[in-house]
Order: C-alpha cells, then structure tokens, then sequence
C-alpha cells in the first residue's frame, strides 16, 4: 500500500511539473509573439525592403526607394534600393571609376559582401557602401560624418547592412 501512495505521490508531482512546464512556454510564447508584433510595428520601409528603426534616429522618405534617417546630433544616413540590373560588384566599380575618393574597402558583414568607399577630408568625411542582400542591390551614404564620429556611422551600418530584408514583393 506504501507503494501506491508513493507512485500515486510521484504521478501528482510530474502532474503537476508537466502542467506549470507548459504554461511557463504558453508564457514564452505569448513574449515572442508580442516582441515580434512590435518589431513589426517599428520598421523603417525603402523600397520593398525594410528594417528595424534604429535608435535616435527618424526616418523620412526622400522618395520610392530612399530614405533619409537622421539623429539629433545631425549626422544623416541615406539608405537606397538600388539598380538590380548588373551585379553590386559592377555598380561598386563603375562608381570608384567615375568619382572621387580616397580609400575603399570590401568586408563581409555576415555574409553580405560589403563595399565601402570613402573620401576623407581633413575633419570629416563622406561614405557609400554597396551590398546586395537576397538579390536587392543597396547602398547606404553619409556625407559629413565627423571623423571622431566614424564608429558611430559604421555600426549604424553595419546594423541595417545585419537587418535588412525583403518585405514585399512591389
């Protein structure tokens, strides 16, 4: 009868583990599912594509397929869909041909083959970096970007270059 009692104590515990088990993941779920709602409500669209706004900054559209994100401080980002007619390497080479600069440099950004060109000035200055991601063209542009500001600009970068995806099919 011991032996009952006991298996019958056992079963109420696992019971009772089981149920609190899965409301705790009804839980988790629930906070997924709302971190995803509002991650939806705070993208920044260009184009077809978006992603998600970035901190200090607003966002205004300069047109269909560029948008302008700008800070407190002044520092403006330009984020662009671009031409997918040639590839980004093409567009990246036709642009360092035809204009001005002082550096350049590709990097891979989690995947994304990144080309970034620069023309520095003696406090200041100007970016543009190609990618192509899900077989959309972009780049992003800063002019004016204070030197003592550059990893600011870069990670900035580096978060919608990380972020941006395809949304809609227009």
């Amino acid at each position: 009868m011991k032996r009952l009692y006991a298996l019958l104590a056992i079963l109420i515990v696992i019971y009772v583990g089981i149920n609190v088990g899965s409301m705790v993941i009804n839980d988790i779920g629930n906070a997924n599912a709302n971190v995803t709602e509002n991650v939806t409500e705070n993208l920044v669209s260009v184009g077809a594509s978006s992603f998600p706004t970035l901190d200090n900054f607003s966002s205004s559209a300069v047109n269909d397929t560029t948008i302008s994100l700008a800070d407190n401080d002044g520092m403006t980002i330009y984020v662009s869909e671009i031409d997918n007619s040639e590839s980004i390497e093409s567009i990246y080479n036709n642009f360092i041909a035809s204009t001005e600069h002082t550096s350049t440099q590709n990097i891979d950004q989690n995947g994304v083959n990144t080309y970034f060109v620069y023309n520095t000035g003696s406090e200041s200055y100007d970016a543009d970096v190609f990618f192509n991601k899900n077989g959309q063209n972009y780049l992003i542009s800063g002019d004016g970007i204070p030197l003592d500001n550059s990893d600011y600009f870069i990670n900035h970068c580096k978060t919608i270059i990380d972020t941006i995806d395809i949304t809609s099919t227009s």
